[in-house]
């Protein structure tokens, strides 16, 4: 490595680890004199699904326009406003069935298309997210991550639970495995991956034995960041070891966690009548013994939430998705002053402790949403920030859970989309544009262009 440049896809190396590196001003070429050379940093792209819709009352933007005072659940977004865009009028006719509202929700939401009625799950095609992942997945280490929070559940109405807690789809029949263990995602993207193409075969991860979980990446990486150190200027310095300090805070955390084994799971699904039952044609909803996971639920959210943040970063992938619990979830938050689940508050029947519980709930989610922005907005990338290069979309596929409709859906888009989304803005779209028409634009910025999409109508042309 020299002081001329170094190639966006170095790598540190240890014994049994490769580890990608943060964007750095060196990796900027002196001369970009051929077509095909990246001299800046990459789109990436994000869809963050939460269940059951919200309390809309407390979501909506009352006018068009420039963003002004939040409503209450979009206020911890306040520092990074500039960075969103939220956009009302937007529809999933595709999650809609009659007689089920959230198994066609989660299995249709990035697919564009229906799910079929059936125990056996088949969705319309591939999802979005995978089919970016299937375009420029071969770019990186890891083709996209598929990230979530809790269990799924048996579905209902002839329906396949299995909607319920996958929306990443890579063909009809086979959804991308979701990961929930923070341990095992963090040594498959900096401890045992070595550099791969997207492999649509196979649904798991083959790794191999290196050093013992209790070593930090850091530890065997040591001599060659040293070396490369000597080679960077002070600002691209700073950024490594900001990178440092970040990867060091998530293996702390993750070592922490191993150590209290007590899960989370068991809190929030204590009072769900399938935890623990006997009913004959009812399976019961497994509690995942998960290694390496915080005791706290809004801890574990955060850990995971780092992590893709860090795989963002060292563009170790450039598509992920992530689930904050499985549609139509039972998960109850007494931690937020939450006791019920969050399926029975979703059905508010316009009570106001209901609506409450909802409101809180929401804000939870958006929190923990806000908090990664800020974290990326913190993360230079040659004169940009990480939040700058980013395309996040974060909603649901039901807008009103007590209706179970999917038009007017609350969806915000987050990120500048590499200089090309003029943020701080409510966009009032014609009633029920498809959603769809929002994923050709976040797949344009990504570099996939397509005319069409599950049932897309065309490309919103507001973005910008």
């Amino acid at each position: 490595m020299t002081m001329e440049s170094i190639s966006r896809r170095a790598l540190l190396r240890g014994t049994g680890v490769a580890l990608a590196l943060p964007w750095l001003e060196i990796m900027i070429p002196r001369q970009a004199s051929a077509a095909n050379v990246e001299s800046g940093p990459p789109v990436r792209l994000g869809f963050f699904y939460v269940p059951n819709g919200v309390n809309l009352q407390q979501w909506r933007v009352a006018q068009p326009g420039p963003l002004g005072e939040l409503p209450r659940t979009l206020k911890s977004l306040e520092s990074v406003k500039d960075r969103v865009v939220v956009i009302s009028g937007l529809q999933a006719e595709h999650c809609f069935a009659k007689g089920a509202g959230h198994e066609p929700a989660g299995g249709g939401f990035l697919v564009g298309k229906k799910c079929k009625h059936s125990e056996t799950p088949e969705v319309g095609g591939i999802s979005v997210d995978q089919l970016a992942a299937r375009e420029i997945g071969f770019h990186t280490n890891v083709d996209s991550l598929t990230l979530g929070i809790d269990p799924g559940h048996r579905g209902d109405h002839g329906f396949s639970g299995t909607y319920l807690s996958h929306i990443s789809w890579r063909d009809k029949t086979t959804p991308a495995p979701l990961e929930m263990q923070p341990k095992q995602v963090y040594k498959r993207l900096f401890r045992e991956q070595p550099p791969r193409a997207a492999n649509w075969n196979s649904t798991t991860t083959e790794s191999k034995a290196i050093a013992t979980p209790e070593t930090s990446v850091l530890d065997l990486i040591r001599e060659d960041a040293r070396s490369l150190q000597r080679t960077l200027g002070a600002g691209d310095r700073r950024k490594l070891q900001q990178y440092f300090e970040g990867l060091r805070s998530v293996e702390r955390r993750i070592t922490a966690a191993d150590r209290d084994q007590h899960s989370h799971h068991r809190d929030g699904f204590a009072g769900n009548a399938a935890l623990d039952t006997d009913e004959p044609g009812l399976a019961p909803l497994i509690i995942p013994e998960i290694d390496g996971t915080p005791a706290v639920y809004g801890d574990h959210v955060s850990l995971m939430l780092d992590i893709l943040t860090l795989a963002f970063q060292t563009d170790s992938t450039r598509v992920a998705s992530f689930m904050f619990s499985y549609e139509k979830s039972g998960r109850a938050y007494p931690q937020i002053g939450s006791p019920t689940a969050h399926h029975s508050s979703s059905h508010h029947q316009d009570k106001e402790d209901n609506l409450e519980a909802l409101a809180l709930i929401n804000e939870l989610h958006m929190q923990l949403f806000s908090q990664m922005l800020q974290r990326m907005a913190a993360i230079d990338e040659g004169g940009t920030s990480l939040l700058d290069n980013v395309v996040l979309c974060y909603g649901s596929g039901i807008s009103d859970g007590n209706k179970h409709n999917h038009d007017d859906l609350p969806i915000l888009i987050a990120g500048g989309g590499g200089g090309t989304i003029a943020g701080g803005r409510h966009i009032q779209l014609q009633e029920k544009t498809p959603i769809c028409n929002l994923y050709l634009e976040m797949l344009d910025r990504a570099g996939v262009r397509l005319d069409e999409f599950g049932d897309s109508t065309g490309r919103l042309g507001q973005l910008s």
